[in-house]
């Protein structure tokens, strides 16, 4: 009965020494993986960080497109808007000319199912108040509207 019970106890003792080098083992493994992914945490920071550096750069410089130092002003009426983007280009335009140069600058209008169906209304306000006027040209399609001298 003695050596039965020193063979198990003698059994017992090498399966702790297993399981402990076990765990060790397991330990160590599940460190390197915490390390690992550490690592990798710390490199999706670096990558966010920069990312929202640059967003913040594309932001100011949309903000600066957006009012640029040529005098626009995003609460101007429609009609001086209307003004504002022909004394700019210095010569007639079309109204798909004016839309053009007012949809950079204004979202409601870039995003707008029917620009020029919404902008004719606007169009309509300055020719009536006698702020800009149109002219027909022979063989071209649509009006040129222009500033008054």
């Amino acid at each position: 009965m003695k050596g039965k019970e020193a063979l198990r106890e003698r059994k017992r003792s090498i399966d702790k020494i297993c399981t402990r080098k076990e765990a060790a083992d397991m330990l160590r493994g599940k460190e390197r993986d915490i390390y690992l992914l550490r690592e990798d945490l710390k490199q999706a920071y670096k990558e966010i960080f920069l990312l929202k550096k640059e967003a913040d750069a594309l932001k100011e410089k949309l903000r600066s497109y957006e009012s640029a130092d040529d005098g626009y002003r995003k609460e101007w009426t429609w009609v001086r808007k209307i003004v504002f983007a022909i004394e700019q280009a210095g010569r007639p335009m079309r109204s798909p000319e004016i839309i053009e140069v007012l949809a950079k600058r204004e979202e409601h209008l870039r995003n707008h199912w029917n620009q020029a169906q919404y902008f004719s209304a606007f169009l309509d306000m300055a020719l009536k108040a006698d702020r800009i006027k149109r002219e027909k040209r022979k063989g071209e399609r649509g009006y040129y509207y222009f500033l008054l001298s």
